[in-house]
């Protein structure tokens, strides 16, 4: 039996690893044509790249692990059933679930892995994963010039060459047109043959070295005020922040970058300030109803020998000041409770919130065992040439649980379904419809039959019943 485990385990590694391969490859693929385009074109080194698409990795392989083992357990158990090895099997005395046994537990250690993966690792990249991104979208795009095409990238300046000759980290220009307009009232052109432009990467700043030109300065409110100048040589210095990438160390971190140990704590502060607030609500509305009603009324009514209000309310009147002043409160009073009552909803919905990302944690990591309880039953169906209908329940059981597990999300974000079931639902779904074909797999029976021959005996019982 050791021998059997073993050879079906080895038989899943191929196609998971292939799997684990075009999955993440399809992801990639997705991301690259999705930001690609922005990373290049901010002048990036070649290992900054390679540590975006290495942090994205992360929760990359978080979702392609589960979907690798469907395929794996779909590929391999159909290829055991079309070389008739699952039959020798079974005409040996060992049944479908002893085979099944080995692929539970190796799927059951897997899931083990990918929760500690997703608990204490991917929250951490995910986090690196967006600083960077941040980091690279703030930067500017990487300052470009091109011969005979205006330049306009640069603060309160506008260039144009005619030629241009890049040499290393500086480039030789010629036929250089600059429109400068630092002052609002000042028109400044520069005109020169040649020059080379460099940037200083310490301190930020564009350093053009002009040869050979003139300056012609021009009061756009006075225009008798001009002045013209030749030089032979001229230095133009332009500070140009956030050209060179600068790595953040720190920040907040969102739902997807917390451990399940933080958010259980933020859950646990969300619970202590909504109790405050109930508090503080309470406060208001019982300071209302003491200092308001109460004072009004003994502002405007007699009291009897005992000192209490009369209990003929028809002979308090309130003058307009007063109840101008009795409105007031109670407005303000309204807009505390609604202020409150607000603070409470965003409470709840962040502890909502945190609640689905933990139990993500789990559900999906234990997709792994519901994969295979759905992917060993169809794999044998495939047998006898039915490769393209097991296929395609396959993958509408896969698409099933994806959309449930979105939409439950998204429920749950919007507190109609509790994030247990947001979450879960989709595993016990599939986990069920798994359960049903694996019994009747391992009883060898016909679930299309069962399907047909249970609604018959149920309308002739009813009719003898009656």
């Amino acid at each position: 039996m050791k021998l059997l485990s073993k050879y079906i385990l080895r038989q899943h590694v191929g196609p998971f690893l292939f799997s684990i391969g075009i999955v993440t490859f399809i992801f990639l693929l997705n991301l690259i044509f999705q930001d690609f385009g922005r990373i290049l074109s901010r002048g990036l080194k070649l290992t900054v790249i390679l540590e975006f698409l290495a942090l994205n990795l992360a929760w990359i392989i978080a979702l392609a692990v589960p979907m690798s083992v469907l395929v794996a357990t779909l590929s391999t158990f159909g290829r055991l059933s079309a070389d008739n090895e699952i039959t020798a099997i079974k005409s040996s005395g060992i049944n479908f679930f002893q085979i099944l046994l080995p692929i539970l537990i190796a799927a059951s250690i897997l899931t083990v892995i990918m929760i500690e993966f997703n608990d204490k690792i991917l929250p951490d990249l995910n986090h690196r994963a967006r600083l960077l991104s941040r980091d690279i979208f703030r930067k500017r795009p990487t300052l470009k010039l091109e011969p005979k095409v205006v330049f306009s990238d640069l603060p309160h300046m506008n260039i144009l060459v005619q030629e241009i000759e890049e040499k290393g980290d500086s480039a030789n220009i010629r036929g250089v047109v600059i429109d400068e307009r630092n002052n609002s009232r000042l028109s400044k052109t520069i005109l020169a043959k040649s020059g080379v432009i460099k940037f200083d990467f310490n301190s930020e700043r564009l350093i053009m070295t002009l040869y050979d030109g003139e300056i012609h300065e021009i009061d756009t409110e006075n225009f008798s005020n001009y002045r013209w100048m030749q030089f032979e040589k001229y230095k133009i210095a332009v500070n140009i922040p956030d050209l060179t990438l600068k790595r953040s160390k720190a920040g907040s971190r969102g739902d997807r970058e917390k451990t399940i140990k933080m958010m259980q704590a933020d859950i646990q502060n969300h619970r202590r300030a909504m109790q405050r607030q109930k508090q503080v609500l309470a406060t208001v509305i019982t300071n209302a109803f003491k200092e308001t009603f109460p004072a009004t009324l003994l502002k405007s009514a007699s009291l009897d020998a005992s000192g209490n209000v009369p209990v003929d309310i028809q002979t308090i009147h309130l003058s307009r000041g007063q109840l101008s002043s009795l409105i007031n409160k109670l407005e303000r009073t309204l807009h505390q409770i609604q202020m409150g009552q607000q603070a409470l909803a965003n409470y709840d919905k962040s502890i909502h919130s945190l609640q689905v990302e933990i139990h993500k944690k789990y559900s999906i990591p234990a997709a792994c065992i519901v994969f295979v309880l759905i992917g060993a039953p169809l794999g044998i169906k495939t047998r006898k040439g039915n490769l393209g209908i097991s296929s395609g329940i396959s993958l509408l059981f896969f698409v099933l649980y994806w959309v449930s597990l979105i939409g439950g999300e998204e429920l749950a974000d919007r507190r109609l379904i509790s994030p247990f079931l947001a979450m879960w639902g989709a595993n016990i779904l599939v986990g069920t419809a798994g359960i049903c074909l694996a019994y009747y797999t391992i009883t060898e029976r016909s679930l299309l039959h069962w399907l047909v021959i249970l609604p018959k005996r149920w309308f002739k019982k009813q009719k003898r019943l009656q």
